[in-house]
């Protein structure tokens, strides 16, 4: 009998767990994603508060450990972040779901002015530690983008 490593194949996507820190920006951890109707809930719950809201908002995700949090994120993460492969990753998995959340989050950045640059975004996963430490590695790689941004502005 041949061994079952020889008849089931298990996709790089599903042999490790997604990681905000190491994951954030990268298109490849969104292959194969699939946006559930409870995902895409969130996602037309934030698209709309862009869309209709007069300020910024903050969100967290939580759930059971394994429940896809970390993935939610990345997809979040990628579909308001800049223009670029990892949010027409996002949108193509977005799209699947429901094409108009897809277009809706497009018109989001239209009405926020952010179809290059992208929303202001910042992911942490949180440890038992003060939230302003949280809060820190979250916004550092916002604030260093920021930082590039004002030194090529003449």
């Amino acid at each position: 009998m041949p061994p079952l490593a020889d008849a089931i194949e298990v996709r790089g996507r599903y042999a490790r767990s997604a990681s905000l820190e190491r994951d954030a920006g990268r298109s490849e951890p969104l292959d194969g994603y699939l946006v559930t109707p409870r995902a895409l809930d969130v996602v037309e719950r934030i698209t709309d508060a862009a869309l209709h809201g007069n300020a910024g908002g903050a969100w967290s995700l939580t759930g059971p450990y394994g429940s896809g949090k970390s993935s939610l994120a990345l997809l979040l993460h990628a579909a308001f972040g800049p223009a670029g492969e990892a949010r027409d990753q996002a949108l193509s998995r977005i799209r699947e779901a429901s094409p108009k959340a897809a277009d809706a989050v497009v018109a989001a950045h239209e009405r926020r002015g952010t179809r290059i640059r992208g929303f202001q975004r910042g992911l942490a996963t949180a440890n038992r530690e003060p939230i302003v430490a949280v809060l820190e590695r979250c916004l550092a790689p916002e604030r260093e983008r920021e930082r590039e941004r004002a030194i090529r502005v003449p």
